[in-house]
């Protein structure tokens, strides 16, 4: 896989094809990718935006990274919280465009009516509870999720808490 015309493959050593492991993982992760971000509280625009810059970035450095699957959400989760940042700075303006719609139609198919009410409810919670929250339903354990986010085990293990009591009235 490259860039352009001009662009070299990425090396990740002699021992294996980078290209080849680099696209399979691409297939398996990208949607997840997606949901993802838009378990954290993306629109299904900016989740697809921030999965294409997560995987170029993960593309750029195949070679050095070691937990791949928790390299790409930590990198996502950055990028949504750094648009969500510089959203906060913008001006506001006096007519409101048109709301997004916070599920493509593409993805709602896909994800089905439990899906739906996950993502409903997963939009209730504060952003550290939802963001925890989407790392666990991909399947991360607290000491993992900390080590990527930067807090404590016990400060994963308590937002997960709060977060289902929060759920719970769902």
């Amino acid at each position: 896989m490259t860039a352009g015309a001009d662009a070299q493959p990425v090396s990740a050593g002699s021992d294996r094809l980078p290209d080849m492991e680099f696209a399979e993982f691409f297939r398996a992760e990208h949607k997840k990718l997606i949901r993802f971000v838009t378990a954290m509280g993306a629109d299904s625009d900016q989740a697809a935006e921030i999965a294409q810059e997560t995987f170029f970035k993960a593309l750029q450095g195949w070679d050095s990274i070691h937990s791949p699957r928790a390299w790409i959400r930590r990198v996502a989760a950055n990028e949504f919280t750094a648009a969500r940042q510089a959203a906060r700075r913008e001006t506001p303006q006096e007519a409101l465009p048109d709301a997004q719609v916070p599920v493509s139609t593409a993805l709602a198919v896909e994800l089905g009516e439990e899906g739906r009410r996950v993502m409903a409810a997963l939009d209730t919670l504060p952003p550290k509870q939802r963001e925890v929250m989407a790392w666990i339903i991909d399947g991360f354990g607290a000491v993992e999720i900390a080590r990527e986010i930067g807090v404590s085990p016990e400060s994963v293990r308590q937002n997960h808490a709060k977060a289902r009591k929060n759920l719970s009235r769902f």
